[in-house]
């Protein structure tokens, strides 16, 4: 299938998705409204389940590339503070798509997306991995160094951007960007005290 079908395939699952959520997702509806056959929707896809899954690695590695385009100075807290003001920019621009992700994947959908998206999530993984041993405390390996200062680290902003995304806040997460920041900073720095 020549890429520019697929990409458009994409960016129509992604509208209906976005729009319906996927209980009520179809690739019918896709298919109708791109003027496509059945068999080439289900050639480049194979299924329901396989076309959202292809919605969610491309939001997925999109969210991934805005945060990796940030990183990389060699000063943790710089990285650190990158990688928050990433995160709260990156929900904010694409609220839609944010709520579509912090969604809970019905289980057909996460077993397609999980192979496509391990070697990405690895490479980011590490990329915080190495941001957070630049930090004193933080980079120690006890069997639950690296889960701890990244929930330290995210875990408030995220909170914020899913309430945010869902309606249950009305003001946007970038403006609170620095406070995120600082809490974050301030909840890395506990762990030098372990």
């Amino acid at each position: 299938m020549a890429g520019d079908t697929r990409d458009r395939i994409l960016a129509e699952a992604r509208t209906h998705l976005l729009a319906k959520g996927y209980p009520a997702f179809t690739v019918a509806a896709v298919r109708d409204r791109l003027g496509l056959s059945s068999g080439s929707m289900f050639h480049a896809f194979g299924s329901k389940a396989g076309l959202a899954a292809a919605v969610y690695v491309e939001a997925m590695l999109d969210y991934q590339r805005a945060v990796l385009d940030r990183l990389g100075s060699g000063d943790g807290e710089r990285d650190v503070l990158a990688f928050i003001a990433a995160h709260l920019g990156w929900v904010e621009d694409r609220r839609e798509l944010a709520r579509f992700l912090f969604a809970t994947l019905p289980d057909e959908v996460g077993a397609i997306a999980k192979p496509a998206l391990a070697q990405h999530n690895q490479e980011f993984f590490d990329a915080l991995r190495r941001c957070y041993a630049e930090l004193p405390g933080a980079g120690a390996d006890d069997g639950s160094g690296f889960s701890l200062a990244h929930a330290l680290c995210v875990g408030p902003a995220q909170e914020y951007c899913r309430q945010w995304v869902r309606g249950g806040v009305d003001t946007p997460p970038r403006t609170h960007t620095r406070t995120f920041q600082r809490a974050a900073l301030a909840a890395l720095a506990t762990l030098s005290a372990r």
